[in-house]
């Protein structure tokens, strides 16, 4: 049987926190928050800013925190999606993409969706073919991941866009 995955909204600073340290906990901060050498609360919050994103957390049948994702209004009715799946349901992977794709279309009225992530990332590669969006295009140069000794590295990049109207709902 599937798993049924409850979002909710990140709407107070004590429930935007918990992604983060769930991330600091299992040792992927670095790679969500890609942009910093040591990624630190204030980082992550600042993607989170509901000045300019909306988070989702994405809790289990147990309650337990199975990930999060959040969303950057681009323009009009298209936003950028980011992801974290933390490692308890890295196995149900595509369910909860696939669940927390379809709240996103179901808690707003976009036409689309946007993501964008360091081309050398394949699982995102992988995860964002099986969730339906389009061939991912090369943005060279587009991702800034600095290093202790190289602050202004910049890795090539790759977007894709999922329209609404290509993803079923109901599945």
């Amino acid at each position: 049987m599937s798993i049924k995955y409850r979002f909710a909204l990140a709407d107070t600073p004590a429930l935007r926190r918990l992604p983060f340290e769930r991330m600091e906990s299992e040792g992927i901060a670095r790679a969500v928050i890609w942009n910093r050498v040591d990624p630190c609360l204030l980082d992550w919050l600042e993607c989170v800013n509901p000045q300019y994103a909306v988070c989702w957390l994405a809790h289990d049948r147990n309650n337990a925190l199975a990930g999060t994702v959040w969303l950057n209004p681009v323009m009009g009715l298209c936003g950028c999606v980011h992801f974290c799946i933390f490692k308890a349901a890295r196995p149900d992977w595509k369910n909860l993409g696939r669940q927390a794709i379809a709240h996103l279309f179901q808690a707003r009225p976009l036409a689309g969706l946007l993501a964008v992530w360091p081309a050398h990332y394949r699982y995102v590669t992988r995860a964002a073919k099986h969730w339906g969006f389009g061939k991912p295009a090369l943005l060279p140069k587009a991702c800034h991941m600095p290093g202790i000794h190289k602050p202004a590295r910049c890795r090539d990049g790759l977007m894709a866009v999922l329209q609404r109207k290509n993803f079923n709902l109901e599945a």
